[in-house]
C-alpha cells in the first residue's frame, strides 16, 4: 500500500536536519554540491556480491568497481561500450577460454589497503571457490550467471590475473557487470575486520564515492573519495532517500528537498517539465516489466491458460494510458538495448474473446481465482490493477498480495509457493544472455531467478549455443529463435518496457541517462 504524503513530514523529523546539514556543508563547493535523490524504494544490503536489484546497484555502483566497466558517460549509443576499470588492459585467448587481466597500478581501496592480484584472488575465492576458506556461501546464487563459467583463477604475478572458463562465453565480460549480484572488488581487509555479514554495513571499495552512513528505510549517504585513482567525482556528497509514495517524491522535488527523482508518476511528468524540471529518458534502456506464471500452480500447468493470460492483457493500453510515452508494449523476453532485440516481434495480440475461448477449452469456462504477488515500488500499483482488471474480464479473479520491496525480492528469489499464480519483476540487461538467468532449467528457484519454475531443455540448448557463438549475427538468430520458443510456451508475460525516466532539478548539471539501468554519478554537479 502506498504511503500518504505525511510520510515526508515524518522523514524530515528523523533525517531532515541531517540532510539539510549535508547540503549546507557542501554549499561552498560551487562546482560540486550535494545531490539528494528521491528513489522509489529502499536498497538492499550494500555488499555487491551478496545482494541483488538495480535499486541497490544504483548505490553500490558508486562505491565499488570491477576489472572492467561499462562507459555510462555516453547516452546516444545502442549499448554501453566496455572499457578498462581496475584492469588497465586484458587479452582473450584465441579459443575464448582464457582472460588475462593486467591490473591498474597504484590503486588503493578506500581504507588505504592496496588493490592487487591478491585482492582479486580473495574476491573470486569469496564468491566462486567453494574450496577456499574465504568462500561466502551467500554469494553463490547472486553471482551464479558469471561464476558458473569459471574453471580456474590464477595469480600470474602481483599485478596479473588469469581466469580460465569451462567453455567460451562471448557475453561473459558483460554478464559480470550485470548479473543479479556483481563480482565487484571489495576490500579484503574490510571482510577480515567486519566479517562477511558486517561488510554490508561497512562497504569499502575503490570507486569515486565512499560510504558515510545508512539508516535503513530513511537514507544512505556517500561522499567523494578524495584518493580516487581516476577522474574525481564532482559532487561532494550523494544522499539516497527511499520515498515510496509517488506524490511524496514529486512534492520533495518541487520543494527543493531533493534534486532528482526516478520512477516519476507518469501523470505528473508533463506538468513537471512545464514547471522547468528536466525529463531524461533512454530508448535503449535494457528493461522489461514481465510476469512469471507459476508452473507449480495447477491452472498454469496448461499452456492454454498461460496463452490466455498473455492474450488478455492490453499492453498497448498500459503503455499509452499509464506510461504516457515513457514505455512501450513488449511481446518477448529479449530486452531493448541488446543486439538481439527485435522491436517488430509480436507474440500474443490483445484478444480477450480468444483468451476466454482458450480458458474454456482448458476446462475453466468460468475462470478461476489466483494470487498475484507484487512489490511496492513507488508506482502506486497502477499497472498491477490494470492487469487485475483485464484478467477479470476473462474470468480470472486475481488477488493482489503486496510486499515491501526488499522483502519481496527475498520471496521472489525463493520461487512462488503453490497458492500463488503469478509474480512480477522489472529487469533486463544489455546482453541478450540475460534471458538464461530467468528461463533456464538450471536457474529454477531457489538456485536462481527463475521464479516460476519454467524449464525447456530445447530453449537451454539454444541459449547455450548462442553463448559460445562468436559471430554476433549467428548468435542473434539463436537468441531470437529461443525467444520465439519461450513465448510459444507462454510461461512469461512481458508487458511493457521502461525508458528509464528521471526528473532533474535545473540545479543539476552533467547527469547522463545511459542505455543501462543505473547511472554514473561522478559526472554530476549540483548548484546548492
Amino acid at each position: 500500500m502506498a504511503r500518504d504524503t505525511s510520510f515526508w513530514a515524518s522523514l524530515l523529523a528523523t533525517s531532515g536536519a541531517a540532510i539539510i546539514g549535508l547540503a549546507a556543508s557542501a554549499a561552498s563547493a560551487q562546482a560540486a554540491g550535494t545531490l539528494i535523490w528521491g528513489m522509489p524504494a529502499d536498497t538492499d544490503i550494500l555488499d555487491p556480491q551478496a545482494t541483488g536489484g538495480w535499486g541497490t546497484y544504483q548505490v553500490t555502483y558508486q562505491i565499488f568497481e570491477g576489472l572492467v566497466k561499462e562507459d555510462l558517460t555516453k547516452a546516444n549509443v545502442p549499448t554501453p561500450p566496455i572499457v578498462p576499470a581496475l584492469a588497465e588492459s586484458w587479452t582473450v585467448s584465441p579459443d575464448g577460454l582464457q582472460y588475462t587481466f593486467k591490473l591498474r597500478p597504484g590503486v588503493k581501496f578506500q581504507d588505504g589497503t592496496p588493490f592487487d592480484a591478491a585482492a582479486v584472488k580473495f574476491n573470486f575465492d569469496r564468491f566462486w571457490d567453494k574450496t577456499s576458506p574465504d568462500y561466502y556461501p551467500k554469494t553463490a546464487s547472486f553471482v551464479a550467471a558469471y561464476t558458473k563459467w569459471i574453471k580456474a583463477v590464477d595469480v600470474l604475478d602481483p599485478m596479473t590475473v588469469r581466469i580460465t572458463l569451462t567453455a567460451p562465453d562471448y557475453e561473459w565480460l558483460r554478464q559480470g557487470l550485470q548479473s543479479y549480484g556483481q563480482p565487484l572488488m571489495i576490500s579484503p581487509a574490510s571482510v577480515k575486520k567486519y566479517g562477511n555479514a558486517g561488510v554490508a554495513l561497512h562497504p569499502v571499495g575503490t570507486g569515486p564515492f565512499m560510504f558515510v552512513s545508512r539508516t535503513q528505510g530513511v537514507r544512505t549517504v556517500l561522499k567523494r573519495n578524495p584518493n580516487y585513482w581516476g577522474t574525481p567525482a564532482k559532487l561532494d556528497r550523494v544522499v539516497f532517500l527511499p520515498l515510496e509514495d509517488p506524490a511524496t517524491r514529486v512534492n520533495a522535488l518541487q520543494s527543493g528537498e531533493v534534486q532528482m527523482i526516478s520512477t516519476p508518476p507518469w501523470d505528473d511528468i508533463q506538468s513537471l517539465v512545464k514547471a522547468g524540471f528536466t525529463l531524461t529518458t533512454n530508448a535503449n534502456a535494457p528493461y522489461i516489466n514481465f510476469l512469471y506464471l507459476n508452473m507449480h500452480s495447477k491452472p498454469f500447468q496448461d499452456a492454454r491458460v498461460r496463452q490466455a493470460v498473455n492474450m488478455a492483457i492490453d499492453r498497448a493500453g498500459i503503455a499509452q494510458d499509464i506510461y504516457r510515452k515513457t514505455g512501450r508494449p513488449e511481446y518477448g523476453m529479449l530486452s531493448p538495448g541488446t543486439y538481439a532485440y527485435d522491436p517488430s516481434f509480436k507474440s500474443y495480440a490483445y484478444d480477450p474473446a480468444g483468451a476466454k475461448k482458450l480458458l474454456a477449452e482448458a476446462g475453466y469456462p468460468n475462470g478461476f481465482t489466483t494470487v498475484f504477488e507484487l512489490p511496492q515500488y513507488g508506482t502506486g500499483e497502477l499497472v498491477e490493477t490494470w492487469i487485475q482488471r483485464d484478467l477479470q474480464k476473462i474470468g480470472i479473479n486475481v488477488q493482489l498480495r503486496k510486499y515491501e520491496w526488499v522483502t519481496y525480492l527475498g520471496l521472489w528469489a525463493k520461487g512462488m509457493t503453490n497458492d500463488v499464480g503469478m509474480d512480477e519483476i522489472g529487469w533486463g540487461m544489455s546482453t541478450p544472455a540475460w534471458v538464461d538467468i530467468v528461463v533456464e532449467c538450471g536457474s529454477v528457484a531457489p538456485n536462481g531467478e527463475n521464479s516460476g519454475y519454467y524449464c525447456n531443455p530445447k530453449v537451454d540448448a539454444l541459449l547455450n549455443k548462442a553463448l559460445v557463438t562468436k559471430d554476433e549475427g549467428a548468435a542473434k538468430s539463436l537468441y531470437q529463435q529461443a525467444n520465439r520458443m519461450i513465448m510459444n510456451d507462454a510461461d512469461y508475460v512481458p508487458t511493457v518496457d521502461d525508458l528509464d525516466p528521471v526528473i532533474l532539478s535545473p540545479k543539476v548539471h552533467g547527469f547522463v541517462n545511459p542505455p543501462e539501468d543505473w547511472f554514473d554519478l561522478s559526472t554530476v554537479s549540483v548548484d546548492n
